[in-house]
């Protein structure tokens, strides 16, 4: 993996050194419709260079800049490209057919998509998986009890990349720079939020390739049962699919007519679903040749297939010189946290087996859970407390933080149970105050002068719950599911609570709904099974002391799934039901970012002066008229007027020098 790594970061620093090393091209002479109206061709629509989200296998924003300067078309001559792509002709005639069977939604390759998909530097497993193709085979898989066959006929004409010259797009650039003055001066939390911005934009990959063609695809849904009844006979069940497509698209099979018709009907009989689906050329219909599909294809070209790498191997020195490189190391570092976080917050764990009884719908991500039977559990309740850190209205504030448990009156558990702390965190607020004073001129003549002024509070807050192992009678409360002001209860379909049950405020958005009622109130109730979050593991999950040498581990006990409870200033906060309670219903859409809650303020505006190396060797100084960075020497520091109590250490291997801005 290291190797396969190493390997592609290389290809981006030659990516960006060739564009380093070439001078600024003039400004363009002509643009796209300049070109389109010399040459009389059509642009080719299907390019690199763009963000790719490769959960939900999206197109997002352009990361490389692409031009029309030169007028240059492909080989050809039948499109005009950018100057920065190249392309390699696949000729008409390279046209594929292929049929197969994907027994587990956890095999679906996409047909636009997959090589892109299969790219190893993150969390592969989710790649794909909340794209609508993907939503909607796994649904009918599960829903209809089916397998799916496949057939596609792919007819391929370019693949088209990008120079190793080219440049990044200024708009990209752009949000970089930005993100990175806020690294320069100390501002990480405001980094972490304009991080998750720039992934929300850009995406997770940047296309490096691009197949420009055209395909025509038939999925069909089968009935698990005939497909065990007939699991010797996979090349029928391909054949048969194959003649199904063959009669939409009025051509004939021309092998084994007999069998085929004999077992295609027991084929359609068994089929739940079909989709046929042209992807590029002209529109489907019925009927329609495949000669006639094919010649429709010229002009009407789309991606039929992507490669890419990560967005943060082209955030490196040789593609960002204007920055200093220890500000491009950690610019890099935090984009990639930000899109490690975009695949940790949509990494659903849980059982994948349908024929299990603990299988959940909404898991991605296998966790070895379909063993294991439920086990009860008591809850004692939940409570949050709060200090005061700073500010004039931090009473305020945490007393709309402030949850005391009602089983004990207190910030405490009951007697018999344990009390584990999900997350500690801080918030701030700004509120306005009206604050007035005598002007006067003389001592006499005076005036009464107000003003709003915005102060900033600040307080910090712990939530807890209360944790028992084993089940005491009628102790604790039962639990009647939960919401947030982003999410409904799964037992209300709303934001609320089922009738008789109270609400316990966790975080500044979570409410628990509970009860002590065992009578009126056990028919809206769950088993429950614990919670945990990133700061902290369930201790009903196993036996762990919850200890520095032995964690508690963070998951559900067997026969539980997890659920998403909120995500609150980039902590993943995690519930767990009995399995198969809230896994009916829709698959989740994809939880975008940004998770990270920015700063209400900043009290000191601070702009960075000089960045030095930690070995001292190379220092970068910033021109303080053009704000544009210079390779310096580190004798310069004591040149620059700024304090010593002003220079801030960043991190053991870079320093950088801050001025406070009047």
């Amino acid at each position: 993996m290291s190797t396969i790594l190493e390997i592609l970061l290389s290809w981006t620093l030659v990516v960006c050194i060739k564009g380093a090393e070439k001078p600024p091209r003039p400004a363009p002479a002509a643009g796209f419709q300049d070109c389109k109206k010399a040459l009389k061709l059509p642009g080719l629509e299907v390019l690199p260079g763009g963000g790719w989200d490769n959960l939900r296998n999206l197109d997002m924003g352009r990361v490389i800049n692409l031009g029309y300067s030169l007028c240059r078309t492909t080989e050809d001559g039948y499109y005009i490209i950018p100057d920065e792509v190249f392309t390699i002709p696949r000729k008409q005639s390279n046209m594929e057919m292929n049929s197969e069977i994907m027994e587990s939604w956890m095999d679906y390759q996409s047909t636009t998509s997959a090589s892109i998909n299969v790219e190893l530097s993150l969390f592969s497993s989710v790649n794909g998986k909340f794209s609508s193709d993907f939503r909607r085979m796994k649904t009918h898989q599960v829903k209809d009890r089916a397998v799916t066959t496949r057939v596609q006929v792919r007819n391929l004409f370019y693949t088209a990349k990008f120079d190793p010259g080219a440049a990044l797009d200024k708009g990209f650039q752009k949000q970089l720079f930005t993100i990175a003055s806020h690294l320069e001066n100390n501002q990480t939390r405001m980094a972490d939020f304009l991080a998750e911005i720039l992934v929300l934009n850009y995406g997770t990959h940047v296309i490096t390739s691009v197949d420009a063609g055209a395909s025509l695809v038939q999925e069909d849904q089968i009935k698990t049962t005939f497909f065990k009844d007939s699991l010797f006979m996979r090349s029928a069940i391909t054949a048969s699919a194959r003649a199904s497509f063959h009669d939409v698209v009025d051509f004939k099979d021309s092998g084994s007519v007999a069998m085929q018709d004999s077992f295609t009907k027991q084929y359609l009989a068994n089929r739940t679903n079909s989709r046929i689906e042209s992807i590029g050329g002209i529109p489907f219909y019925p009927g329609i040749t495949l000669k006639t599909w094919q010649a429709g294809t010229t002009n009407q070209l789309v991606a039929i297939d992507r490669s890419g790498l990560p967005l943060h191997f082209f955030i490196n020195p040789y593609c960002l010189p204007g920055l200093p490189n220890p500000t491009v190391k950690r610019l890099a570092r935090k984009v990639e946290s930000a899109i490690r976080r975009y695949y940790t917050f949509n990494t659903y764990p849980g059982c994948t087996d349908p024929s299990s009884s603990n299988f959940n719908f909404h898991a991605n991500a296998d966790d070895g859970s379909c063993e294991g039977a439920e086990t009860n559990f008591t809850f004692g309740g939940a409570y949050q407390e709060c200090a005061q850190l700073e500010g004039p209205d931090t009473a305020v504030l945490c007393q709309g933080l402030e949850q005391k448990n009602p089983l004990t009156g207190a910030f405490s558990c009951p007697v018999g149970y344990t009390p584990v702390r999900l997350s500690t965190q801080e918030r701030e607020e700004g509120y306005s105050h009206l604050e007035c004073h005598n002007n006067c001129v003389l001592g006499f003549f005076c005036k009464r002068v107000c003003r709003d002024v915005f102060w900033l509070s600040k307080v910090q807050f712990s939530a807890y719950w209360c944790a028992r192992r084993q089940a005491l009678g009628n102790s604790g409360y039962l639990f009647g599911g939960l919401f947030s002001s982003r999410s409904v209860n799964p037992l209300t379909n709303a934001q609320s609570c089922p009738s008789g049950y109270i609400q316990l405020r966790l975080f500044d958005q979570l409410k628990l709904c509970v009860s002590t009622d065992y009578e009126a109130g056990l028919r809206y109730s769950v088993p429950f099974g614990g919670l945990f979050s990133c700061e902290m593991g369930n201790p009903l999950a196993g036996n762990h002391k919850g200890t520095l040498d032995d964690p508690y581990v963070k998951r559900c006990p067997a026969g539980f799934s997890q659920h998403l409870a909120l995500i609150s200033d980039g902590c993943q906060v995690e519930f767990c039901v009995q399995a198969n309670l809230f896994t009916g219903g829709s698959l989740p859409p994809a939880r975008l970012p940004p998770y990270t809650r920015p700063p209400a303020m900043s009290l000191v505006a601070t702009d960075t002066v000089l960045v030095t190396s930690g070995d001292g060797e190379h220092s970068w100084i910033k021109d303080a008229q053009t704000q544009l960075w210079r390779l310096g020497d580190p004798s310069e520091n004591e040149k620059l007027p700024v304090p010593l109590s002003r220079v801030q250490i960043l991190s053991p291997l870079n320093h950088t020098q801050t001025q406070t801005k009047g």
